[in-house]
C-alpha cells in the first residue's frame, strides 16, 4: 500500500451496513414484534432480536438473499437446502409445504431421512403437533430406520423400557418422544424443573417394538418415537 493511502478499518463496511438508514423491506413489516431488547423481526427467513429502527440495510440484504436462495432451492427440488434456509421455528412449516405442494413420495427412506432431520432439529414440536402426529402415525421402523438405527434397534429388548422427562405431571404432555436412557430423561426433567421452578417429573413404561415408529440415534439420546397410549 502506498504511504499516502489511508487504510480503511476492517469493520468500516460492516458498520456502514448495520447503521445505514434504510426502511424495512415491505415483506418484513408485518413480522415486527416486541422482543427482549425492543422490536424484533420474526419472519420465516429472518429472525433478528436486535433491530435498529430505521436502519434495516443488513436485514433487507439478508432477507433478499435468502428469498432468492429459497426460490432457487424450490426450483432445483433441493428440499434439504430449502428447509435449512428457513429459521429453525419455521422449518416444520417448510417441510409441510413440501409434502403438501409437491409430488415428494412419503414412503422412500430418503423422505423419512428429511422428515427425521427436521424433527431432530425442532425445538417447538408442540406447535406443530398435528403435522407430527399425522406423519408418525403412518411411520414404521421399516421406513424410518437407517442401517445403524436398525442394528441398534434389533439389539434392544422387546418390550423396550422407556422414559420421558415431563414438563409437568400431566399425562396429556407425555408426547411422542421417549428415550431408552433414563439419564437423558432425567436431564430433560431437571431442565423443565429449573425453567418452571417446580419439582422434576419422569414418566416410564414399556413399549412393544411393533408399536415403535422410529428409533433415532442422531443426538445420542436413544430416542424412541411411540404414541403414549401404546404399550407391550
Amino acid at each position: 500500500m502506498a504511504e499516502n493511502q489511508s487504510e480503511k478499518p476492517v469493520n468500516a463496511d460492516l458498520t456502514e451496513v448495520y447503521h445505514h438508514p434504510e426502511a424495512l423491506h415491505p415483506d418484513l413489516i408485518s413480522h415486527l414484534r416486541d422482543g427482549p431488547l425492543g422490536k424484533m423481526i420474526h419472519h420465516p427467513l429472518l429472525i433478528n432480536v436486535m433491530t435498529m429502527p430505521g436502519c434495516h440495510k443488513a436485514d433487507n440484504m439478508i432477507y433478499r438473499h435468502r428469498k432468492d436462495q429459497v426460490a432457487q432451492s424450490w426450483q432445483d427440488r433441493d428440499w434439504s437446502g430449502y428447509i435449512a434456509l428457513h429459521e429453525r421455528p419455521y422449518r416444520a412449516e417448510a417441510l409441510q409445504r413440501i409434502l403438501c405442494m409437491t409430488d415428494l413420495p412419503i414412503d422412500p427412506p430418503a423422505s423419512w431421512k428429511l422428515i427425521k432431520a427436521v424433527w431432530v432439529d425442532s425445538e417447538n414440536v408442540d406447535e406443530h403437533d398435528r403435522l407430527w402426529n399425522s406423519l408418525w402415525k403412518i411411520a414404521t421402523t421399516e421406513l424410518t430406520l437407517d442401517p445403524d438405527e436398525r442394528k441398534a434397534f434389533d439389539g434392544l429388548p422387546d418390550p423396550i423400557p422407556v422414559w420421558h422427562g415431563l414438563e409437568r405431571k400431566d399425562r396429556e404432555l407425555l408426547g411422542l418422544s421417549w428415550t431408552t436412557d433414563k439419564g437423558i430423561a432425567e436431564w430433560f426433567a431437571q431442565r423443565f424443573a429449573r425453567s418452571n421452578k417446580r419439582p422434576a417429573f419422569i414418566a416410564s413404561g414399556f413399549v412393544s417394538k411393533e408399536h415403535v415408529r422410529a428409533y433415532i440415534l442422531a443426538r445420542g439420546e436413544g430416542e424412541i418415537i411411540a404414541f403414549p397410549d401404546t404399550g407391550p
